[in-house]
């Protein structure tokens, strides 16, 4: 079993409708070697920090995070801490997340990462990647302390394909964005809009695409998606939700809100800064 994180772009935290809570403000916000090895890309503009603001059944979960860079303009870490609130208004221990990737000298590609997650660090993840003659990762292997994995990808012009003793999963690819990806019995699906993707890691993207996005973080799709559904396999939609941006003079999306496409109540709120 892998330890997911709760911190992405790629599947924000569905949730139903809730309107009558007061909405937080938001403040600036700060194995084998790779091989090929690809030219490394500089973005002039780097996703800093983020939050994620969402409205449950039961609770309320409050996410802020950082992206964290080497000197080189590597993504490091994407660290965040997420804070739930009952329906009675007792606020949890803050729960700490950590995505953490390491490189061996000054190799552009990531030979192996840690996910780590306070409530479970007996459990924390630590993998190892491997890659094609393209650059591209073809395993990831690794252990959590009380289970081990081994993924295989797949790659075609518009799908990437992770198999494992447990089956195949799947990552779909239109126009350079991930418009589905299915893992286990669960099957997420997007529509897509014009605005950038603060997420998008373009040194990084073609590269370990589905190590981030079956860890759901969406370095990979360059645009911001116009809505979301989640359904169970062979089920229908749980839940789906339209997306709301706004940009700054940059055209960078510096805010957005995700309503209930049932009810068009609001029930995610988004902030990111750069660098």
């Amino acid at each position: 079993m892998r330890l997911i994180t709760t911190l992405c772009i790629c599947i924000f935290a569905f949730s139903c409708s809730r309107t009558n809570q007061p909405i937080p403000q938001p403040s600036p916000g700060p194995g084998p070697a790779p091989d090929p090895q690809t030219p490394f890309v500089h973005t002039l503009t780097l996703l800093d920090s983020f939050m994620f603001y969402t409205l449950g059944p039961k609770e309320i979960t409050f996410s802020k995070g950082e992206m964290k860079y080497d000197g080189s303009g590597r993504l490091t870490d994407i660290y965040s801490t997420t804070t739930d609130t009952t329906e009675d208004g007792q606020p949890l221990r803050p729960d700490t997340l950590d995505f953490i990737l390491t490189y061996r000298g000054s190799d552009t590609l990531p030979m192996a990462y840690t996910n780590y997650t306070a409530d479970l660090s007996a459990l924390s993840g630590h993998g190892f990647l491997s890659y094609d003659d393209q650059g591209r990762m073809s395993q990831d292997s690794g252990t959590n302390g009380q289970n081990s994995w081994l993924y295989k990808y797949q790659y075609n012009e518009r799908q990437i394909t992770q198999s494992s003793g447990n089956g195949t999963d799947s990552i779909i690819i239109v126009n350079d964005n991930i418009v589905l990806w299915k893992e286990f019995l669960n099957i997420y699906s997007f529509t897509y809009s014009d605005y950038p993707n603060p997420f998008y890691q373009p040194a990084l993207a073609k590269h370990i695409a589905p190590l981030m996005v079956f860890n759901s973080i969406d370095i990979f799709s360059k645009n911001l998606y116009n809505s979301s559904t989640s359904r169970y396999v062979n089920n229908d939609p749980y839940q789906v939700v339209n997306y709301f941006w706004t940009t700054n003079s940059n055209g960078q999306v510096i805010s957005g809100i995700g309503t209930d496409a049932k009810t068009g109540a609001v029930i995610q709120y988004f902030w990111f800064t750069y660098r």
